[in-house]
């Protein structure tokens, strides 16, 4: 069974940037990413304006534990734009890093430089905690198979028709055997039921003359 390890991260802010919109006023988002291999989970904050932003926005990663030293965590920031959203520099660092620089499990507040990803040129500071929380060990389903917490989206199985319940003077539906789904045994409260006309041959008994 795979333990998680709760990853809180708060991403607080950034300095320095450059505005590639000189006659506007810039507005920067982050977009945070947890990498391991083929699997991406992306989450990103909401927008802030100026050179300087501050967001003071935390975001949860649940990370496998085996996968600690495989993982990366990665900070891109952009800027947005009419003709299209525009990378300002990114921060990428492995998760086993941040586990090491803080055994202790406390918040940690630390400083990156921020880089473009073509040039590698430094284009600003970034700024942002991290925290790693006590082992998770996720619930088996009914399969056995254990699933990573927190996924209120996950689609349930659907139950199996069961078949409606039989009630008094009346039993249980017949398929197959007649016209009806079911043929009752007599009306409740000692009424008779009118003749039934026969269905098919049109052979409907015609009443009796009283001349």
């Amino acid at each position: 069974m795979e333990n998680y390890r709760p990853l809180d991260i708060t991403v607080i802010s950034a300095t320095g940037l450059d505005n590639f919109l000189y006659f506007f006023r810039m507005r920067v988002y982050v977009v945070v990413s947890l990498l391991n291999g083929n699997s991406v989970v992306e989450k990103k904050t909401h927008s802030t304006h100026g050179r300087n932003p501050k967001w003071n926005h935390r975001i949860k990663f649940p990370v496998e534990e085996k996968a600690i030293h495989t993982t990366t965590l990665l900070f891109v920031l952009r800027q947005h734009r009419i003709c299209g959203d525009k990378d300002i520099g990114e921060v990428s660092i492995p998760v086993s890093e941040l586990l090491e620089a803080n055994p202790s499990g406390s918040e940690k507040v630390v400083d990156y430089q921020l880089v473009q990803s073509m040039r590698g040129k430094s284009v600003g500071t970034f700024t942002f905690s991290h925290q790693f929380r006590e082992n998770v060990c996720p619930a088996r389903d009914a399969t056995g198979s254990s699933h990573p917490p927190a996924n209120n989206h996950q689609q349930g199985n659907i139950p199996a028709y069961q078949q409606p319940p039989a009630y008094a003077n009346y039993p249980a539906p017949q398929y197959g055997t007649g016209v009806g789904w079911y043929h009752p045994t007599g009306p409740p409260g000692g009424y008779q039921y009118p003749p039934q006309q026969q269905v098919g041959n049109y052979n409907q008994q015609q009443p009796k003359s009283t001349d």
